[in-house]
């Protein structure tokens, strides 16, 4: 893992990857033992090979009446063809240019940016981790082999333009959130209409400026289309822990300062009875993953599927939380677990001494595999005679669950 440092702000990066099980850690300016906010994701390995480029896209003066193309970013190689967007995306071997899903209207300049499946930092000091995550919708991209598609702005693209267009993290989540309403949201793991990818349908992102640091939610709107996003201000003495789940618990609509969200944020939620007004603690307190994140129907296969995305969301978020502000993780239940309904659930971020996390502290838990606590993965028998943590994706043949995920 190689830091990137940009305007004092840490950039932390784990190749290679899929962005299925992706794990966000941030820290905020007041917590960070430089002075500056910290973003880092794994971008976990999956089935097919990344395309792993760590690419430059360079700033451009655009001539008025340039569009701006929005392609469908494949997370294998090549993810973009494009030698306008950067000459590392040009063609070579007899590749085809790729065929955008929309324009929108380019603005006079554009920033600087390292550019892997998802923006990462602009010169500006703009960054960004990314966690796919859980909804209660649906979306696919308007590629011509799917007549059932819509949505034109997947999260890659809109990393890309926020990285482009933004030098803080409120314009960054401002920017996706309008372009995704307008264009329609869809995410790259959101299955087929015979068999809907739930569990991945919605993404996170975790973006930070040389100030700030914001949590940015958001899935599919209504009917397959448009878009319906949150984000939250990061309190500045506060770390980060976003693990394949929405993280926005109280989103206040009365707070402008601190919370951005997209026009009838709570109506489609309302409207399909997973959450009503008389659910808030208090007036204009909205739980956006308590409505919005995925809650499996009691039909649903396996069994246990509940139990296996509650652990494998929730033990990541209380060992970053345990080993990062160890007075706040020793206050967490492990066995609580991370879903929409949990009771007293985990907060999305906890308080940490001023000053007290470091990026090597950060980059220690991002190699973490629960040392030393019951879910140790580098003993027992699974782990073998040389204290192996890695494993299959599955259990032993005829055991119901799943082994814990490491971060």
């Amino acid at each position: 893992m190689r830091p990137l440092v940009g305007k004092g702000l840490a950039v932390l990066l784990l190749l290679p990857g899929d962005a299925l099980a992706c794990t966000i850690i941030a820290v905020g300016k007041d917590a960070s033992a430089s002075g500056a906010p910290m973003v880092g994701h794994t971008e976990d390995s999956g089935t097919p090979p990344n395309d792993i480029r760590l690419t430059r896209v360079p700033r451009r003066k655009w001539p008025k009446g340039s569009m701006r193309p929005l392609y469908n970013v494949l997370a294998t190689y090549p993810r973009t063809v494009d030698a306008e967007r950067s000459p590392e995306y040009a063609p070579v071997d007899g590749q085809k240019q790729s065929q955008p899903l929309a324009h929108i209207p380019q603005v006079e300049e554009t920033y600087a940016y390292w550019d892997l499946d998802y923006g990462l930092q602009n010169e500006m000091g703009l960054s960004m981790g990314e966690s796919t995550c859980t909804a209660m919708t649906v979306g696919w991209p308007a590629d011509p082999d799917k007549p059932y598609g819509y949505n034109k702005a997947g999260i890659e693209e809109l990393s890309k333009i926020a990285m482009e267009r933004c030098a803080t993290a409120r314009c960054a989540a401002q920017t996706m959130g309008d372009i995704a309403v307008e264009l329609g949201f869809f995410s790259s793991d959101s299955g087929a209409p015979e068999n809907p990818g739930y569990s991945g349908s919605s993404e996170c992102l975790t973006i930070a400026d040389t100030n700030e640091v914001w949590n940015f939610n958001i899935l599919t709107g209504k009917n397959n289309a448009s878009a319906i996003w949150a984000a939250e201000r990061v309190p500045p003495n506060h770390v980060v822990a976003v693990a394949n789940a929405f993280t926005i618990r109280r989103l206040n609509l009365s707070d402008s300062e601190n919370f951005l969200y997209s026009p009838g944020v709570t109506k489609l939620a309302e409207e399909m009875g997973w959450w009503s007004p008389e659910l808030a603690p208090e007036k204009d307190i909205f739980d956006f993953f308590y409505a919005y994140g995925w809650t499996p129907p009691e039909n649903a296969k396996p069994a246990n599927i509940n139990n296996i995305i509650a652990f494998y969301s929730g033990r990541r978020m209380w060992r970053i939380f345990s080993l990062l502000s160890p007075a706040e993780g020793q206050r967490l239940d492990p066995n609580r677990g991370n879903v929409p309904h949990t009771k007293d659930p985990y907060p999305g971020s906890v308080p940490a001494p001023s000053g007290s996390v470091t990026a090597a502290m950060v980059q220690n838990v991002f190699r973490d595999h629960y040392e030393g606590t019951p879910y140790d993965l580098t003993v027992g028998m699974a782990a073998g005679p040389y204290g192996n943590p890695n494993r299959g994706p599955t259990g032993p043949l005829h055991i119901v669950g799943q082994w814990e995920r490491a971060l």
